[in-house]
């Protein structure tokens, strides 16, 4: 799994959980022939979840300042995105959270370590994720 935001590589995360949606517009099983009769409107939009753990105090802050960005435009290498690639699609953080691990009994917090996870929603389909659309008779 591979991630960058604006062009630039991102620390790869802990873990990793997509989940990938299709939308349609007014789909409805025929009468007549049993079938679906659908109308896409969005294929493949992503929902990410991310978790890092161990994370150094700079790391963590890092990470949970670019979730500020609305839209955070993101390149998403993964198996589970058609072709295996998303690029530049924007996206906005709807939820973060973190958590310390561990930290030192002086007033020196290079020494905490972090866990943070956050979850991206992806706002509006790339071009590519238009063009299936259109494929797919939407």
């Amino acid at each position: 799994m591979l991630w960058k935001v604006d062009g630039v590589v991102q620390k790869t995360p802990s873990t990793y959980k997509d989940n990938i949606e299709d939308t349609d517009n007014d789909s409805y099983t025929s009468k007549v022939t049993g079938s679906l009769i659908d109308n896409p409107i969005a294929v493949g939009m992503l929902k990410l979840e991310m978790t890092w753990n161990l994370l150094t105090e700079e790391e963590a802050e890092h990470l949970l300042q670019l979730t500020y960005r609305n839209p955070l435009i993101v390149t998403v290498k993964c198996p589970s995105v058609q072709g295996g690639l998303l690029e530049n699609a924007k996206f906005r953080v709807s939820q973060r959270t973190s958590e310390m691990h561990l930290t030192g009994k002086d007033e020196d917090t290079s020494k905490s370590l972090w866990k943070v996870s956050f979850n991206l929603m992806q706002k509006e389909l790339t071009e590519a994720q238009k063009q299936t659309v259109i494929n797919a008779g939407g």
